[in-house]
């Protein structure tokens, strides 16, 4: 065995207790701001359930091992937990296939930039009885594939596997700071477990990834801040577009403060994933289409309108703020813009708002005004006519989704989270599920279903005091492997209000089909094969079998009641889940 030696480190790094290098890293995540690591049980993966009980015997601060029992839930449980915290988590899963079971969570984390330490073993190779961790199984030698971080290379903005002349400490915090740093995505990191069990000489030292820094987004030139002022006071008709600027809950005081002072409209995009603008805002969905504005400013948005049709005039002024503004993730991106600013909304709309004050004249005031007038009796009459539309959506049957919608809305409390992945119910719980308060609504960030029971469950465990409700459609739920999430939501006392709109149906083997083919031979003998499951598995039966409460819900008059008493067990520590039968989506369409 070959002799081992203390790891050298540079002596203005902090010091920290470890006997093992396991010892070093666990540390590391938790001084890197990991309070959870979502943890799926593997044969090498023993070292992180030692070094946690060693920790805790000597005090040493590491993360809280939280049990899964699938790890694509873990995975979109630790999305869940940074989604809301704001702060990195962290999951563990066993070698080559546990990280394939990571499934459509990795295009998530990716596409939504979540800030995921993803960890796995590694299967040994060091020949048997040479070392502590070495071959001493049989499954062993098929553990090893040519390059295990190639399975999430293309996901994942850095890749390491430990090697024994690391500083473990070390290559964690680095990892963390990639990770945080914007534009902010997921990590992944495999122990060997020869590696991980390597001896340490009681203590090591590391920077913390505070220590080594978090790379801030740049403050916008005070020019182009000036400039993009000058168009909005300018514009007759000016608009704000956000995508995923609410991420930093920050940005949404400073994108009010400079709509409320131009009187400039704001539009959420088709594609968000968290609260940019609070909804209730006379400025909020009262302004024109990016096709009719003549200055448009765009917050952190991938796709801000369907270009041709939807795209604006080519004397419109376009500015495009985002921490990579180029979206250099993506290959084709067929958007222009007259400015591109590399900085985060927050700053942006802070330097663009300062160099307005500076620009306005009264003439400019008073015209603003008349706009900011006009909005706030068009708000009115948009709210009146939503109102309108759920009331005679309630006395439909079958339940119609929008009185779902509806029901959601006047079950949540302000601060409560609501997780959206209703899909092709979402329009209708976006429609009238109010949210005014920064870090109270979430959608995944991207096109992979099964995000949400897991989401849920982190972002419960994250935030333990608020209530947390999902709406999602029964296609996605099944998805994501929810008995997994909702047996960790009961076991952690850790539950959630599940909603799911049951409607038998996949948009795109309905809706899709429809519109790819209108006048097909599919549609036209009304074969959908392949885009139902009807009848649908009793989702109310999946709960009681994880401990938790089901209630199946037929009659639009019981659909209030039966949330109240979700929402009453789930605040009585128990996952709760309504099943709300509504039409296919196939009969919605054969309805108008």
């Amino acid at each position: 065995m070959t002799e081992q030696h203390p790891v050298p480190a540079d002596p203005s790094w902090n010091e920290y207790g470890a006997e093992e290098w396991a010892d070093a890293a666990f540390g590391a995540m938790r001084a890197g701001g990991v309070e959870r690591l979502y943890f799926c049980s593997g044969s090498e993966l023993s070292f992180y359930q030692e070094a946690a009980a060693r920790a805790r015997s000597r005090e040493w601060p590491v993360p809280k091992i939280v049990t899964m029992v699938h790890e694509g839930a873990a995975l979109n449980a630790a999305i869940g937990d940074t989604m809301v915290s704001g702060q990195p988590a962290a999951t563990a899963v066993h070698i080559d296939v546990g990280t394939f079971n990571y499934g459509a969570g990795l295009h998530t984390a990716w596409r939504g930039g979540y800030p995921v330490l993803m960890t796995a073993g590694t299967g040994p190779r060091a020949y048997p009885g040479s070392m502590a961790g070495a071959r001493e199984s049989a499954v062993q030698w098929v553990q090893e594939p040519r390059d295990q971080g190639e399975i999430v290379r293309q996901y994942t903005k850095l890749d390491h596997r430990m090697e024994h002349q690391d500083n473990p400490g070390l290559m964690v915090s680095r990892l963390l700071q990639v990770a945080m740093s914007e534009p902010k995505g997921p990590v992944y990191l495999s122990f060997p477990q020869e590696t991980a069990r390597l001896p340490m000489p009681g203590s090591t030292r590391y920077p913390t990834r505070d220590q080594l820094g978090i790379a801030r987004p740049a403050w916008p030139d005070p020019a182009d801040a000036k400039r993009t002022a000058e168009w909005l006071i300018k514009a007759n008709n000016p608009l704000i577009c956000l995508g995923n600027s609410g991420r930093n809950p920050a940005s949404v005081e400073e994108l009010v403060r400079l709509a409320e002072l131009l009187a400039v409209p704001v539009l959420d995009t088709l594609r968000v994933q968290s609260i940019n603008f609070p909804s209730s805002h006379p400025l909020y969905g009262t302004g024109p289409q990016p096709k009719d504005a003549d200055a448009l400013v765009v917050f952190e948005a991938q796709v801000p309108f369907m270009p041709p049709a939807g795209a604006p005039a080519a004397s419109t002024k376009i500015v495009w703020v985002d921490p990579d503004p180029v979206q250099s993730r993506y290959k084709t991106m067929e958007f222009r813009a007259d400015l591109w600013l590399p900085t985060a909304a927050a700053g942006a709309a802070r330097a663009i708002y300062e160099a307005a004050t500076a620009l306005l004249t009264k003439s400019d005031r008073s015209r603003i005004a008349d706009r900011r007038k006009r909005l706030e009796e068009r708000k009115r009459e948009l709210d009146d006519a939503s109102e309108a539309l759920a009331l005679e959506a309630g006395k439909r049957t079958p339940i119609h989704p929008r009185w779902v919608g509806y029901q959601i809305g006047q079950l949540l409390e302000p601060e409560a989270i609501l997780l959206d992945d209703a899909l092709s119910s979402s329009m209708y719980v976006r429609a009238h599920t109010e949210r005014t308060q920064p870090g109270t609504y979430f959608k995944s960030g991207g096109s992979a279903g099964g995000w949400g029971s897991g989401a849920a469950f982190g972002a419960k465990m994250a935030k333990p005091e608020r209530d947390v409700v999902l709406a999602t459609g029964d296609g996605y739920f099944m998805f994501g492997t929810p008995l997994a999430s909702l047996w960790s939501a009961a076991h952690y006392g850790a539950p959630f209000l599940t909603v799911v709109f049951v409607n038998r149906s996949y948009s795109t083997g309905t809706i899709g089909l429809k519109h790819a083919f209108p006048d097909g031979e599919a549609v036209g003998a009304g074969d959908y094969e392949g885009g139902l499951f009807d009848p649908p598995p009793n989702f109310a039966k999946l709960a009681e079998a994880a401990n938790g409460y089901g209630e199946d819900v037929t009659d639009p008059e019981q659909v209030g009641p039966a949330l109240r008493r979700g929402l009453e067990q789930v605040r009585n520590g128990s996952p709760a889940l309504i099943a709300v039968q509504l039409p296919t989506l196939v009969e919605e369409m054969a309805a108008g």
